[in-house]
Protein backbone atom coordinates (compact mmCIF):
# COMPACT_ATOMS: atom_id res chain seq x y z
CA UNK A 1 0.00 0.00 0.00
CA UNK A 2 1.20 3.39 -0.86
CA UNK A 3 1.66 6.25 1.03
CA UNK A 4 -0.57 9.66 0.59
CA UNK A 5 1.77 12.23 -0.11
CA UNK A 6 0.74 15.77 1.95
CA UNK A 7 -0.24 17.44 -1.67
CA UNK A 8 -2.03 14.43 -2.42
CA UNK A 9 -4.35 14.52 1.06
CA UNK A 10 -5.07 18.00 0.92
CA UNK A 11 -6.14 17.39 -2.39
CA UNK A 12 -8.84 14.60 -1.22
CA UNK A 13 -9.57 16.84 1.61
CA UNK A 14 -10.50 20.19 -0.31
CA UNK A 15 -11.67 18.67 -3.51
CA UNK A 16 -14.21 16.38 -2.04
CA UNK A 17 -15.04 18.68 0.69
CA UNK A 18 -15.63 21.27 -2.25
CA UNK A 19 -17.91 18.93 -3.93
CA UNK A 20 -20.15 18.37 -0.65
CA UNK A 21 -20.24 22.48 -0.58
CA UNK A 22 -21.45 22.28 -4.11
CA UNK A 23 -23.90 19.59 -3.39
CA UNK A 24 -25.21 21.86 -0.53
CA UNK A 25 -25.97 24.71 -2.53
CA UNK A 26 -27.82 23.07 -5.41
CA UNK A 27 -30.25 21.70 -2.69
CA UNK A 28 -30.22 25.37 -1.10
CA UNK A 29 -31.07 26.54 -4.74
CA UNK A 30 -34.42 24.51 -4.72
CA UNK A 31 -35.79 27.32 -2.39
CA UNK A 32 -34.90 29.70 -5.07
CA UNK A 33 -36.83 29.02 -7.87
CA UNK A 34 -39.71 31.64 -8.13
CA UNK A 35 -41.60 32.46 -11.58
CA UNK A 36 -38.99 34.96 -11.87
CA UNK A 37 -36.05 32.92 -11.33
CA UNK A 38 -36.99 29.70 -12.88
CA UNK A 39 -33.48 28.61 -12.21
CA UNK A 40 -32.91 29.80 -8.79
CA UNK A 41 -29.49 31.53 -8.35
CA UNK A 42 -28.12 31.00 -12.27
CA UNK A 43 -30.75 33.64 -13.21
CA UNK A 44 -29.64 36.15 -10.73
CA UNK A 45 -25.94 35.32 -12.52
CA UNK A 46 -26.98 35.26 -16.00
CA UNK A 47 -29.46 38.84 -15.23
CA UNK A 48 -26.99 41.05 -17.22
CA UNK A 49 -28.66 44.22 -15.96
CA UNK A 50 -29.72 45.91 -12.93
CA UNK A 51 -33.71 46.08 -13.60
CA UNK A 52 -33.42 42.16 -14.09
CA UNK A 53 -31.70 41.72 -11.03
CA UNK A 54 -34.12 43.87 -9.22
CA UNK A 55 -36.92 41.59 -10.57
CA UNK A 56 -35.39 38.40 -9.31
CA UNK A 57 -34.53 39.89 -5.77
CA UNK A 58 -38.49 41.61 -5.61
CA UNK A 59 -39.77 37.30 -6.65
CA UNK A 60 -37.10 36.42 -3.41
CA UNK A 61 -38.36 39.04 -1.10
CA UNK A 62 -42.14 38.38 -2.31
CA UNK A 63 -41.30 34.32 -1.42
CA UNK A 64 -39.03 35.11 1.94
CA UNK A 65 -35.89 33.45 0.56
CA UNK A 66 -33.45 36.64 0.13
CA UNK A 67 -32.07 35.90 3.33
CA UNK A 68 -31.19 32.27 2.29
CA UNK A 69 -30.31 33.97 -1.51
CA UNK A 70 -27.36 36.10 0.21
CA UNK A 71 -26.68 33.20 2.95
CA UNK A 72 -25.94 30.80 -0.92
CA UNK A 73 -23.71 33.19 -2.42
CA UNK A 74 -21.34 33.37 0.51
CA UNK A 75 -21.61 29.51 1.10
CA UNK A 76 -20.27 30.48 -2.87
CA UNK A 77 -17.37 31.79 -1.83
CA UNK A 78 -16.19 29.35 0.14
CA UNK A 79 -16.68 26.36 -1.68
CA UNK A 80 -15.16 28.83 -4.90
CA UNK A 81 -11.87 28.57 -1.89
CA UNK A 82 -12.38 24.84 -0.82
CA UNK A 83 -12.96 23.41 -3.65
CA UNK A 84 -10.25 26.27 -6.11
CA UNK A 85 -7.58 24.54 -3.21
CA UNK A 86 -8.64 20.58 -3.91
CA UNK A 87 -8.12 21.02 -7.98
CA UNK A 88 -5.16 22.78 -7.78
CA UNK A 89 -3.65 20.23 -5.20
CA UNK A 90 -4.76 17.54 -7.76
CA UNK A 91 -3.68 19.02 -10.53
CA UNK A 92 0.40 19.70 -8.94
CA UNK A 93 -0.62 16.18 -7.87
CA UNK A 94 -0.72 15.14 -11.46
CA UNK A 95 1.83 17.06 -12.43
CA UNK A 96 4.44 15.33 -10.35
CA UNK A 97 3.77 12.28 -11.77
CA UNK A 98 6.20 10.40 -14.22
CA UNK A 99 3.84 10.26 -16.89
CA UNK A 100 3.41 13.00 -19.18
CA UNK A 101 0.11 13.01 -20.40
CA UNK A 102 -0.61 13.10 -16.67
CA UNK A 103 1.78 15.76 -16.37
CA UNK A 104 0.47 17.95 -18.89
CA UNK A 105 -3.00 17.58 -17.28
CA UNK A 106 -2.25 18.56 -14.13
CA UNK A 107 -0.67 21.67 -15.77
CA UNK A 108 -3.81 22.79 -17.86
CA UNK A 109 -6.11 21.68 -13.70
CA UNK A 110 -3.44 24.47 -12.02
CA UNK A 111 -4.30 26.96 -14.49
CA UNK A 112 -7.65 26.42 -15.05
CA UNK A 113 -8.26 26.13 -11.00
CA UNK A 114 -6.54 29.52 -10.47
CA UNK A 115 -8.85 30.75 -13.52
CA UNK A 116 -11.70 29.44 -11.87
CA UNK A 117 -11.34 31.16 -8.62
CA UNK A 118 -11.03 34.47 -10.09
CA UNK A 119 -13.91 34.10 -12.28
CA UNK A 120 -16.35 32.68 -10.25
CA UNK A 121 -15.13 35.75 -7.13
CA UNK A 122 -15.62 37.94 -9.60
CA UNK A 123 -19.11 36.39 -10.44
CA UNK A 124 -20.47 35.81 -6.61
CA UNK A 125 -18.85 39.03 -5.34
CA UNK A 126 -20.64 40.89 -7.93
CA UNK A 127 -24.01 39.29 -7.23
CA UNK A 128 -23.05 39.33 -3.31
CA UNK A 129 -23.30 42.69 -3.23
CA UNK A 130 -26.14 43.75 -5.28
CA UNK A 131 -28.03 41.12 -3.09
CA UNK A 132 -26.71 42.39 0.01
CA UNK A 133 -26.15 46.30 -0.59
CA UNK A 134 -26.98 48.09 -4.03
CA UNK A 135 -29.87 45.94 -5.04
CA UNK A 136 -29.28 45.87 -9.35
CA UNK A 137 -26.19 47.14 -10.51
CA UNK A 138 -25.47 47.50 -14.67
CA UNK A 139 -21.79 47.01 -13.87
CA UNK A 140 -21.88 44.39 -11.36
CA UNK A 141 -24.46 42.23 -12.72
CA UNK A 142 -22.54 42.60 -15.99
CA UNK A 143 -19.09 41.34 -14.38
CA UNK A 144 -21.67 38.39 -13.24
CA UNK A 145 -22.74 37.53 -16.50
CA UNK A 146 -19.25 37.84 -18.38
CA UNK A 147 -17.77 35.88 -16.05
CA UNK A 148 -20.38 32.67 -15.45
CA UNK A 149 -19.59 31.23 -18.51
CA UNK A 150 -15.89 31.75 -18.31
CA UNK A 151 -16.37 30.03 -14.56
CA UNK A 152 -18.41 27.46 -15.70
CA UNK A 153 -16.34 26.17 -18.34
CA UNK A 154 -13.19 26.49 -16.10
CA UNK A 155 -14.81 24.38 -13.26
CA UNK A 156 -15.74 21.76 -16.12
CA UNK A 157 -11.89 21.50 -16.87
CA UNK A 158 -11.02 21.31 -13.37
CA UNK A 159 -13.78 18.85 -12.34
CA UNK A 160 -13.48 16.28 -15.15
CA UNK A 161 -9.69 17.29 -15.48
CA UNK A 162 -9.37 15.72 -12.02
CA UNK A 163 -11.72 12.40 -13.13
CA UNK A 164 -9.93 11.89 -16.05
CA UNK A 165 -6.33 12.25 -14.33
CA UNK A 166 -7.75 9.52 -11.40
CA UNK A 167 -8.40 7.04 -14.25
CA UNK A 168 -5.21 7.66 -15.64
CA UNK A 169 -3.43 7.26 -12.33
CA UNK A 170 -6.03 3.95 -11.03
CA UNK A 171 -5.44 2.59 -14.92
CA UNK A 172 -1.22 3.10 -14.91
CA UNK A 173 -0.97 1.20 -11.30
CA UNK A 174 -3.21 -1.71 -11.94
CA UNK A 175 -0.75 -2.35 -15.28
CA UNK A 176 2.73 -1.77 -13.44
Amino acid sequence: MRKESAVERRFWTFWLSGILLLAAQIVMNVWLVTEAAPLGISDHQAAGSAARVDIIHASWVASDVMDLAIYSMELDLLFIAVYAWGAFAGGRMFAASSLPMLTRLGKIIIVAAVGFAITDYAETLSQLIQAAFTGGHDMLSGVATTARPIKLILFLVTFFGVLIGLAIRSWKSRTT
